[in-house]
């Protein structure tokens, strides 16, 4: 294996990844590089298929992003190509993410004498909410017992894992996401940047931010707003990110008579003034793994209405920093959010108490030296 680094040489983390797209799981990864120590450890980031705009806003000049571009499907090259990477590149620890990177990079782990390993599991498809099969539930289970770290993010994925897994919950290690508080803070220029954006500057503007999949269940924050019969009390729903799914959302927005009152902005790297245009943060997923744009909204001083999947209890109190809604239930959304518009001052001590706990709990300091104290535990 790799000869072990010195104090004064940095620790060379790989990273197996699907791709290095817009979602949670790949701006965790973002995070952990750019507000790192650059000095102790270098990052390795290999994509099994390509990157995508995540590369472009790393800091470090000395993270390496490789796209290795698997074939579609079952790649039986795959393994002895992250092996390939990982000795070319000087790997000492090796971090898969995600399922797709689950197996393939224990094989590679093996082929390269890499014995400090981590495999980090941040949520299911909309696929694996119906249950994972037997033949999935085996392979699982045999490749999460060659890591010598398992880590998520909550409690919640915790127990999930370990059911699903055949896993001790006593091997599974629970690390919180973490926000950047400076750059995610309150604005008092809401008017003039929802002018910048062409948003309108006087309507309540609920919002999301996530990629356009069918796990994220955008369909039950459109029913909501339909149920404002009366167009000038209906709220604005601004939705930030881009996915396969936009003809479906499109179509449901026609539908419902709905084109005057949705944007569907895309992509966007300016996630900070996006999230201050608007007045409530809405998650309607139907399931979310920990979710980093709620802690973002949270830092920007937004109330949350979110559903009750996932970690998401872990980052709010209902009637505290925001409520819950149950994900097919837009009657219930429909009228949160309407007694949300007619209380400002409710939702101004929301926001309030929102920002508060993510200060209080969830600093991106906080999550980014766990995971370094991590990896200097697997080579101590």
């Amino acid at each position: 294996m790799p000869d072990r680094p010195s104090d004064c040489v940095p620790l060379v983390i790989g990273h197996t990844i699907y791709s290095f797209k817009e979602g949670g799981m790949e701006r965790g990864l973002l995070n952990i590089v750019n507000y790192g120590r650059h000095d102790r450890f270098r990052h390795v980031i290999i994509c099994l298929t390509e990157a995508g705009e995540f590369a472009r806003q790393l800091r470090s000049p000395s993270c390496q992003v490789i796209e290795l571009r698997k074939k579609p499907g079952n790649d039986l090259r795959l393994a002895s190509r992250i092996a390939q990477t990982v000795r070319e590149c000087g790997v000492t620890v090796l971090h898969a993410r995600g399922w797709p990177t689950l197996i393939e990079t224990a094989f590679a782990a093996c082929l390269a004498g890499i014995d400090a390993t981590i495999y980090g599991f941040h949520g299911k498809t909309v696929g694996d909410l119906a249950g994972l099969g037997a033949v999935r539930r085996l392979a699982q289970a045999i490749a999460l017992r060659r890591y010598h770290r398992v880590v998520t993010l909550n409690q919640r994925m915790r127990v999930d894992l370990s059911a699903e897994g055949y896993l001790s919950e006593e091997r599974i290690h629970v690390i919180a996401n973490g926000v950047d508080l400076k750059t995610f803070s309150p604005s008092a220029r809401k008017i003039d940047i929802r002018m910048h954006f062409g948003l309108p500057p006087t309507r309540f503007i609920i919002g999301n931010i996530a990629r356009l999949d069918p796990v994220k269940n955008h369909e039950v924050i459109l029913r909501a707003l339909s149920r404002f019969k009366v167009r000038a009390e209906r709220p604005y729903f601004l939705l930030v990110g881009e996915g396969e799914y936009r003809p479906v959302l499109e179509r449901v927005i026609r539908q419902l008579d709905l084109e005057e009152d949705v944007r569907l902005m895309g992509y966007s790297n300016r996630i900070a003034d996006l999230l201050n245009c608007m007045d409530v943060y809405v998650q309607s997923s139907l399931y979310e793994g920990f979710s980093n744009t709620i802690l973002e909204a949270m830092a920007c001083g937004l109330p949350i209405v979110a559903t009750d999947v996932g970690g998401t209890a872990d980052l709010f109190s209902d009637d505290q920093e925001g409520h819950f809604f149950h994900e097919k239930d837009d009657r219930t959304l429909a009228l949160v959010l309407g007694t949300l518009q007619a209380e400002p001052n409710k939702r101004e001590v929301m926001g309030m108490a929102a920002r508060n706990r993510a200060c209080e709990l969830f600093s991106i300091e906080r999550m980014v030296r766990s995971y370094e104290a991590m990896y200097l535990g697997l080579v101590s």
